[in-house]
């Protein structure tokens, strides 16, 4: 499975050593298939997750019973680490850490990274739109800050978006969430967009000024998914992104249907097996 493939971790960045990513090969000279990129969540903090925390998915990938085409159809993967924001139960000491291995960074530097490793990943492997961009709760909000347009990158790199986002489990509206679990998760969004709620407003996906389709013209599809079993994330946060989504023309499905906690679907990897496969297998049939 993953472990049999070709891996190679690389740096995209120089500033940090989390501003790296891994791919795992299948067929990646092949310019006509499609490569599946995950995004890892943990609150923008959570040291413990990172890139290879993908690994499980793609073996249920790989091993996936699937009657479609969409496994033959895969170049490759790879899964993107990124700075990440201060941990409180993981504190760091400012005066003897090395300032490679820092901890501290806030928006834009997450969205920043992603679109730099994705830049990276097009300028290397050269295929272009053809993959799927596929997001856990913080790495959701991420794929659809780039979708966006909320990256600020000024420095001649160019990235071409996705022709599908499958995010799940994810984090979209920050006020209208903290406000519905109690104030509880303003300290998660402080660490990682400042003090000012409205802050945290300007650059949640679920306000970006700009038409998702206006920015996102060849887009194909967003598989929003969410299980009702997640102790963190709340259905209104789905149904809002949704909304807000087709309002702006995108073609969005949306899979409520995903059972286990919040980390259990990743921790698993089938059901993101499961809506990788069937998104991309929806794209390859409508091409």
């Amino acid at each position: 499975m993953a472990e049999s493939l070709k891996y190679t971790c690389h740096q995209y960045g120089s500033i940090n050593e989390l501003q790296r990513l891994g791919v795992w090969e299948l067929d990646p000279v092949n310019i006509n298939k499609y490569w599946i990129i995950y995004i890892h969540g943990g609150c923008w903090r959570d040291p413990r997750i990172d890139h290879k925390t993908f690994a499980n998915s793609i073996n249920c990938i790989l091993a996936h019973p699937s009657p479609t085409s969409a496994q033959s159809s895969i170049a490759g993967f790879a899964s993107l680490d990124y700075r990440l924001s201060p941990h409180p139960d993981f504190p760091q000491d400012l005066s003897t850490t090395p300032e490679s291995q820092l901890r501290n960074a806030t928006h834009p530097a997450h969205v920043n990274d992603v679109y730099s490793g994705l830049a990276f990943l097009q300028r290397r492997y050269g295929f272009g739109s053809r993959y799927v961009l596929v997001g856990h709760s913080a790495g959701a909000c991420l794929a659809l800050q780039l979708l966006g347009g909320l990256a600020g990158i000024d420095n001649g790199l160019e990235v071409v978006l996705p022709e599908v986002v499958v995010p799940f489990e994810g984090i979209y509206d920050f006020s209208g969430l903290n406000n519905r679990k109690g104030g509880t998760y303003a300290e998660y969004f402080s660490g990682a967009f400042g003090d000012d709620p409205l802050g945290w407003d300007a650059v949640a996906p679920l306000n970006v000024p700009e038409s998702f389709r206006g920015r996102w013209a060849d887009g194909k599809l967003v598989l929003l998914g969410w299980s009702k079993d997640d102790e963190l994330i709340d259905e209104p946060e789905v149904d809002a992104m949704a909304a807000r989504l087709q309002r702006d023309g995108v073609r969005v499905v949306v899979w409520k249907d995903l059972s286990g906690r919040h980390d259990e679907i990743w921790e698993q990897g089938e059901q993101v097996a499961k809506m990788v496969l069937w998104a991309l297998d929806d794209v390859v049939r409508g091409t």
